[in-house]
């Protein structure tokens, strides 16, 4: 499966990284647990058709009392169009606007971000929120602390 973006680290690590099984840009990704915790889940992504729909996702979400974690805006890394919310069960959901590349050339080169690029945060200048780092499924440190004491 191609890495059709990386994200490398300066001692080296792949942090992340697109995969595809097809010729669009990504299908999956991967990245390293910040707290160095192995399994967690940190979100699942929906793709809906244009921009327009995640401003509308962004209004019904609020109406309707769900925590927007950030956005809308647009990720460096692909280029989408996002919005990040926490659903019911503790889970972080991604509606983005695709906007997925075609990738028809047989010699394409992975394109890497380094931890300088990665540092300045999403695209027009938007700095990443911490808990985009931190947070995930299952909860630990800080953030099972944190449900720990909101469940008594």
């Amino acid at each position: 499966m191609p890495a059709h973006e990386q994200i490398v680290l300066n001692n080296g690590t792949e942090a992340g990284m697109w995969l595809t099984v097809t010729n669009k840009s990504y299908d999956f990704a991967y990245t390293c647990d910040h707290t160095g915790t192995r399994g967690r889940f940190h979100h699942v992504t929906y793709a809906v058709d244009s921009r327009e729909e995640i401003l509308r996702a962004a209004d019904i979400f609020l109406e309707n009392g769900v925590f927007i974690e950030t956005g809308p805006h647009k990720h460096a890394i692909q280029q989408t169009f996002f919005l990040y919310v926490y659903e019911p069960g503790g889970n972080r959901v991604e509606v983005a606007n695709a906007g997925a590349r075609l990738i028809l050339a047989p010699d394409w080169k992975p394109i890497r971000w380094t931890e300088e690029e990665r540092k300045k945060g999403q695209a027009w200048g938007l700095k990443t929120v911490e808990s985009f780092h931190t947070y995930g499924s299952p909860p630990v440190g800080e953030q099972l602390a944190k449900t720990e004491r909101d469940s008594h």
